[in-house]
């Protein structure tokens, strides 16, 4: 089931004689370490339910949005949850890694379906084992070996012997594509070395020296958000490192 199947399937429960708004949490990182994508990915979800709103709802009920600014923190996170659920939400849309693993047991207890779009858990593709949690977008696994994929073809379309550097948010988050990148690794014969990047990510002049001079890498692939990304591409363009042979997972093409 897509996602806006899950929201579809959620308002089929509703009759003419129940309340008349459809309640949706929304974790949302107004004020955290990911502000800069917390702030307009909020305002867009803002905006959209306005427009659903103005066009007449959703089957005739308007949706309410109960949002949280769980500043890319677990406890703010949990926290809003109980009030969303309070609240008696249908759906809660998820914001980050970490408050997506975090919520999960409780998403399934509660038989709440979340969404997360773009990030979260990449094993949740599984319905069977995940079944109120959704992906909305290509997971970290997927951006992971189309990642590796994208090098190899820079590379002229053989990894064997190359040198790939992953430079990543040292969090759940950064750390969900390794065990692809890893295994890509083995069976594509390439060299691959971690280079973690402690929160809050704005400090990269060491890991782009060691990428570029120590290791001498072929491809830079980088996971990173919030300012990070573009504090990445400074480092690595001081160290001397072609930019061009650099690619992001999605929040670097969003925010560098």
């Amino acid at each position: 089931m897509t996602a806006a199947g899950v929201l579809a399937a959620a308002v089929a429960s509703f009759t003419a004689a129940q309340a008349d708004e459809i309640v949706i949490g929304q974790m949302t990182d107004r004020t955290g370490i990911t502000a800069n994508v917390g702030n307009p990915f909020g305002d867009a979800v803002q905006d959209y339910v306005r427009l659903i709103n103005k066009q007449g709802g959703v089957n005739g009920h308007t949706i309410r949005v109960v949002e949280i600014d769980n500043q890319y923190k677990v406890p703010p996170a949990i926290e809003g949850y109980q009030r969303i659920k309070s609240e008696g939400a249908v759906l809660v849309g998820l914001f980050g890694t970490p408050v997506t693993q975090a919520l999960t047991a409780d998403l399934e207890k509660d038989q709440i379906p979340g969404t997360s779009p773009g990030f979260g858990t990449a094993a949740s593709a599984d319905g069977e084992h995940y079944p109120y949690l959704f992906p909305a977008a290509a997971s970290y696994w997927s951006q992971a070996g189309g990642a590796v994929e994208f090098a190899r073809q820079r590379l002229g379309g053989d990894l064997k012997g190359k040198k790939i550097a992953y430079l990543f948010f040292d969090n759940p988050a950064g750390r969900e594509g390794l065990p692809v990148i890893r295994k890509l690794a083995e069976m594509e014969g390439f060299e691959l070395q971690e280079f973690p990047v402690p929160s809050p990510g704005i400090e990269m002049d060491n890991q782009a020296r060691d990428i570029a001079r120590r290791f001498r890498a072929d491809f830079v692939i980088t996971h990173l958000f919030g300012r990070a990304p573009s504090v990445s591409m400074q480092a690595l363009r001081r160290a001397g490192y072609p930019l061009e042979q650099v690619v992001s997972f999605v929040w670097g093409q969003s925010e560098a």
